[in-house]
């Protein structure tokens, strides 16, 4: 495998972003419990999700503070309302304080009203789960984010340097200053994208690879390219469905047939035109029966990811580049 594909499944920040559909939280639960399988301390961090990582994994859900579901895997779904409160009593230290400001009807309207309030202080919460200690010691060894859809994702992990960049001298520039630099640390942090073999996510992994390099400064780690389907025919068996078609055209099994051979042919082509054009190495998982549920469900997946780490050993699988970071 490529020492920068292998690197970025080591960084103690990996984010997981791609088009909305694509299963980008299944991979992010996926990598989690990879981690903690490994035995490392592992904290799957959703941003303000319907609690799916936590279902996927069978756990209730998980809300504002991380919980242990398993041993070496923690989960947390963060909110806007939450991450405000645990900003505000970081900032106030004290809780009566925090109800006679924060609690109060017209302060909660105009917090409400400040654009971006809540991806700046949920992108506050990652930051400290990732610099969080106890007794002096990393609480946490690795930090799997998984991060909104393309678009969303992009102005979330941006929204720190925007904040840095803008705010005047004060404990808020500075503590946005800590939370870009996290992000942008190509040592620490990588962001992976998942796709599937289709038109438009395919446009959109490209899209948001670069707007991550070029908007957010967050190296590349690994592409994922999930849902591939095995292909049903063998060339042989495909140019016999293409001879017999030619007079039988109407024959209703030789016609779903072609339409198979064409829908395998389309994602072959997506595909190759994803690695030609992309920076990233991409491995595959495959398009299983049934979704994924559960610790039993993600397993499948770890071992078709393991088969694909293994399998990418020696020269990179993508012909179009290297790993992005």
């Amino acid at each position: 495998m490529d020492a920068g594909a292998e690197s970025s499944l080591e960084r103690r920040v990996q984010v997981v972003s791609g088009k909305g559909g694509v299963g980008r939280t299944t991979v992010a639960a996926a990598l989690a419990l990879r981690c903690a399988r490994q035995g490392a301390k592992t904290l799957l961090l959703e941003v303000d999700a319907p609690d799916s990582a936590t279902r996927l994994l069978g756990f209730e859900p998980a809300r504002d503070e991380p919980r242990e579901v398993i041993d070496h895997l923690w989960c947390c779904n963060m909110t806007p309302a939450g991450s405000v409160r645990e900003y505000a009593l970081m900032v106030l230290r004290f809780k009566a304080l925090y109800r006679v400001v924060f609690e109060n009807r017209l302060v909660k309207y105009l917090l409400r009203s400040i654009p971006s309030l809540g991806e700046f202080t949920m992108a506050g919460k990652f930051w400290f789960h990732t610099v969080q200690t106890l007794d002096g010691v990393p609480r946490f060894d690795r930090v799997i984010l998984d991060a909104p859809a393309t678009g969303h994702a992009i102005t979330f992990l941006a929204v720190s340097r925007v904040v840095a960049e803008l705010t005047p001298p004060g404990p808020m520039k500075t503590e946005a200053s800590k939370m870009a630099a996290m992000i942008e640390d190509p040592k620490n942090t990588c962001m992976h994208v998942v796709a599937r073999p289709e038109e438009m996510p395919v446009n959109e992994a490209l899209e948001l690879e670069q707007a991550a390099v070029e908007r957010v400064g967050i190296a590349l780690g690994l592409g994922f390219l999930n849902r591939v389907e095995a292909d049903p025919f063998t060339p042989q068996q495909a140019d016999l469905v293409r001879r017999l078609s030619e007079s039988h055209p109407e024959h209703p099994i030789l016609h779903i047939a072609r339409l198979r051979c064409s829908r395998q042919a389309r994602s072959e082509r997506e595909a190759e035109r994803l690695r030609s054009n992309s920076r990233m190495e991409w491995l595959e998982l495959p398009d299983l029966p049934e979704a994924p549920r559960g610790k039993d469900g993600l397993r499948e997946l770890n071992d078709a990811l393991d088969r694909q780490l293994g399998a990418a050993e020696g020269p990179a699988r993508n012909a179009g580049g290297a790993a992005g970071g």
